[in-house]
């Protein structure tokens, strides 16, 4: 599973976050959740699987202060995936 996770600042002084998977071969994306500052900011599952997903969530994260955002990927399987972004 390839995840990206991005964020970038967005002109009301609040945070733009990007996130993306794409499933390897024999795998496929059953949900996807997205954690800002310890709050789900996003959950779906899909049914069926995905082979790729993407979401953009504006306006997330504190300006000025310390941010993490999580993605998790959950294959058809039930295996997760995951990736972390943190700045301040």
């Amino acid at each position: 599973m390839d995840l990206k996770l991005s964020h970038q600042k967005d002109p009301a002084e609040d945070w733009n976050i990007s996130a993306s998977a794409k499933a390897d071969k024999g795998e496929q994306i059953a949900r996807a959740q997205i954690v800002v500052n310890d709050s789900t900011e996003y959950d779906e599952s899909f049914d069926p699987p995905l082979n790729s997903w993407q979401k953009q969530l504006a306006q997330k994260g504190e300006y000025p202060g310390d941010n993490t955002v999580q993605l998790t990927i959950t294959d058809a399987n039930g295996v997760d995936t995951e990736a972390e972004d943190s700045w301040s």
